[in-house]
């Protein structure tokens, strides 16, 4: 749903498709060019598979994004930016007699520039959690180990994390090896797909285990980086393994209903509502919410009222789309198709969906209680204008750790969103994403190196 899903509310999210489900996975993606480079000024930079015809590259020391165009050929073509097309310069990757990827030469207005590709160490490794093999690669620095290690906790997509991620690239480059892994169900792991964070901790924790017994890792200098969802299930794993420290980049330490309220409320915001509106909103959303627990036809027939009660007032069509359950039903509610859809329909497929989905952790889960049982460092990088995760509440209640004496600290991006990027917005009020934030990719390698005496 967006940059991350809602985990408890899928009955009605998918009913606007006509209830048609797919487990097909991605196919692998081309990351023979997947490394850390540095370029001729001295920089360094990470180059990850993105879509099949291009390559996401990331700048450390600026947070500058660019993709190189390359439709499956060594040639390629330069642009910035996340969506901006204008191509600023040509290139082609060179290869070595076996056809490996040694670097790249770009032409800029007629000026070669060459790129090296560092000297890293990259190891495939796959790991069990009870009767599930999970696919992982661990990468390591130039030198001699054993070295610390950075384990990432991926956020609630559903992609390969060892095809796309490109954060082990950056701290390989700086000393610090870099472990990533399939999450269970994408990728070549094996598994079920699945959003349960007990779940997700477990196999945090198998991945912790085998890399304690790799001779270029050092035990005692394990920690985890998570992402979004991540922030939740990082302290998980940090209650029952010891780890050197966490990082969390944009996630949270509210309960999910809060952090699924915000998105619809930033949306409000955003478009000049006030509280009369998140009033409405909130109805609305209590009524999915009872939906949900104590489905009764009395319920079924206020939220049809409410929808049409509601459909054509501006506030409802502003919610539509925005990171939150309510911004995703609405979306279906006022598809084309859902015309088409008799309301005996949406109650069937609710409660197909809804049901023998195993315990409800996730929405009773308190993150607060977590980071108060543990002493382990932390440190939280969050987005300033978040359209999904709270900051505001987020920061309140790490103020509250730290006057608990707990090791937390934190830093808020001021003007960025969710992923810590930095935006502009056209003229129809849009947001354009141009870049990450200036210090964000430093922001990461800096702690790691201070908690692991580097």
């Amino acid at each position: 749903m967006g940059i991350k899903s809602k985990l408890l509310f899928v009955g009605l999210v998918a009913a606007g498709a006509y209830f048609y489900l797919s487990d097909d996975r991605e196919p692998p993606a081309d990351t023979r060019f997947n490394d850390a480079y540095r370029l001729e000024d001295g920089s360094v930079v990470s180059i990850s598979a993105s879509t099949p015809e291009r390559v996401r590259v990331r700048h450390i020391d600026s947070g500058e994004i660019q993709a190189y165009y390359h439709y499956g050929k060594p040639e390629f073509e330069v642009t910035n930016g996340f969506s901006n097309k204008a191509v600023v310069a040509k290139g082609h990757f060179t290869l070595n007699k076996e056809g490996q990827v040694t670097g790249a030469v770009i032409n800029e207005n007629g000026s070669l520039k060459n790129v090296e590709r560092l000297a890293l160490t990259h190891e495939e490794l796959y790991f069990q959690n009870k009767d599930i093999s999970l696919r992982g690669k661990l990468t390591l620095p130039e030198g001699k180990g054993p070295f610390p290690v950075v384990v990432l906790i991926h956020g609630s997509e559903s992609y390969s994390a060892v095809d796309y991620y490109s954060l082990t690239y950056m701290l390989a480059a700086n000393g610090i090896a870099g472990f990533k892994f399939d999450k269970r169900g994408t990728g070549l792991s094996e598994g079920e797909y699945t959003q349960h964070f007990p779940t997700l901790a477990s196999d945090v924790r198998s991945a912790i285990e085998v890399l304690k017994h790799h001779s270029e890792i050092d035990p005692e200098r394990i920690n985890l980086a998570g992402f979004s969802q991540g922030g939740w299930i990082a302290p998980l794993v940090a209650k029952n393994t010891n780890v050197r420290s966490i990082l969390v980049g944009f996630g949270t330490v509210v309960k999910l209903e809060r952090e699924d309220r915000w998105g619809y409320v930033k949306r409000l915001e955003e478009h000049g509502f006030g509280p009369a509106e998140v009033a409405k909103a909130d109805e609305f959303n209590e009524l999915l919410r009872l939906l949900i627990e104590a489905p009764t036809d009395e319920a079924w027939n206020e939220l049809f009222k409410l929808t049409q009660s509601y459909k054509m007032e501006a506030w409802f069509k502003s919610v539509s789309g925005s990171d939150s359950m309510l911004g995703q039903v609405v979306e279906q509610l006022l598809s084309a198709k859902a015309d088409y859809i008799p309301n005996w329909a949406w109650k069937s497929y609710f409660e197909y969906r809804t049901k023998g989905s195993g315990d409800n952790f996730n929405g009773t889960y308190d993150p607060m209680k977590t980071m108060k049982s543990i002493n382990t460092p932390s440190i939280w990088l969050m987005a300033g204008e978040d359209s999904s995760l709270p900051t505001p509440e987020t920061v309140t209640l790490l103020d509250s750790l730290i006057q608990m004496e707990k090791p937390v600290s934190y830093k808020v991006y001021e003007g960025a969103e969710h992923g810590n990027i930095v935006f502009t917005k056209n003229e129809n009020h849009e947001k354009e994403y141009i870049k990450y934030v200036d210090t964000y990719f430093t922001d990461i390698i800096e702690w790691f190196k201070k908690q692991n005496d580097l």
